[in-house]
């Protein structure tokens, strides 16, 4: 499986078989020819009003990408795909959709916000994953409050701070025992997790 950040809360995680794209809504005006490809879309923001699927191309020219909107259970292109209620903020609003998906054989935990903590049950619900993907933005000590409940082998933490801050980076530097170093794709594999928790930092790209 290869793992890119496009931009924003969008990731592309492309496995043998198909392909998953997070939140394209995030990434703002783009050309179509810059769109990630995608079989099957997350959309975590239950706001979200843009068609999800007129955000990305087709992974292959006969399928339209089906676009999945919250809490559920999906299967496309061997893919599959968890979507879970995330927590209600103060407000009474519903949070972002947390998503676990396994794409070869790899689990992948998606936290597009740590901004309200995630409750006992969600995070009973999500379980343990071989990679946590989660936004930063929102200080260490939930992140890593987070990582000792998921117990990934690997962590890639990210951000979108408009203000020019970097907090994932801080996040990053926390969590490993060396500063790493951002790459465009982190490739992974069932058989190439690594023993001991490790961190990997991502540029965004287009793809």
């Amino acid at each position: 499986m290869d793992i890119t950040w496009v931009g924003g809360g969008c990731f592309r995680f492309r496995g043998r078989g198909g392909a998953v794209v997070t939140d394209p809504q995030t990434l703002g005006p783009a050309r179509k020819s810059a769109q990630p490809r995608a079989d099957l879309v997350a959309v975590s923001e239950p706001g979200a009003s843009a068609d999800a699927a007129a955000l990305v191309r087709p992974n292959r020219p006969d399928r339209t990408p089906f676009a999945a909107r919250g809490p559920g259970e999906y299967d496309v292109s061997g893919i599959y795909l968890q979507g879970m209620a995330g927590p209600r903020t103060d407000d009474g609003r519903r949070g972002p959709t947390v998503y676990a998906m396994d794409v070869d054989g790899v689990s992948v935990a998606f936290v597009p916000s740590l901004a309200v903590d995630l409750s006992r049950e969600l995070l009973d619900e999500l379980g343990t994953n071989h990679v946590l993907v989660l936004n930063a933005d929102h200080g260490g000590e939930r992140v890593a409050d987070l990582v000792s409940r998921v117990e990934p082998h690997l962590v890639v933490p990210f951000g979108r701070a408009a203000d020019g801050r970097t907090p994932w980076l801080d996040t990053a530097k926390a969590l490993g025992e060396t500063e790493p170093t951002p790459e465009t794709t982190v490739s992974v594999s069932a058989s190439s997790l690594p023993e001991s928790l490790a961190v990997r930092l991502l540029t965004p790209r287009l793809v």
